[in-house]
């Protein structure tokens, strides 16, 4: 990863609200911060064993995207993982400023991470956000 781009946005990145979409509503996960409620939901929904990750084809490379070619990417990657056998859910990240729009998204349960980190970069993403059962939502830089 390139530094600079790692250093300008990773204070963005940290802020944003990571929402994800449960059919018991909604919860927002945060970098940095464990909840071992919001964690329990989440397995309950995925029945996930091992780790997550959120996505999203928006704003490649955080640059502003026209909303009808984020929401071409967006129907991209969700062909992509309804043609691949998976767990995912919707996610939407947010900017709690709202300088930024919403960019919609998946959390992908117990995914391969080899193939996750390849969708982010097919997808010219600066990085993911993931964590392991037990830990903090954390940051995944993508090579550029």
């Amino acid at each position: 990863m390139n530094d600079t781009v790692k250093s300008r946005w990773e204070s963005v990145y940290r802020k944003t609200e990571y929402k994800v979409m449960l059919d018991s509503g909604t919860i927002t996960l945060r970098i940095g911060q464990y909840d071992a409620e919001l964690e329990r939901r989440l397995r309950e929904q995925t029945h996930m064993r091992r780790e997550w990750y959120i996505i999203t084809p928006c704003n490649p490379r955080s640059e502003l995207a026209r909303s009808e070619l984020n929401l071409f990417y967006f129907n991209e990657l969700r062909y992509e993982l309804e043609t691949r056998a998976g767990n995912w859910i919707q996610a939407l990240n947010c900017d709690p400023t709202q300088e930024w729009p919403d960019e919609p998204g998946f959390l992908l349960a117990d995914a391969d991470r080899v193939w996750v980190m390849d969708l982010g970069e097919r997808f010219y993403q600066n990085a993911l956000v993931t964590a392991k059962i037990g830990e903090a939502p954390r940051l995944l830089w993508l090579n550029p």
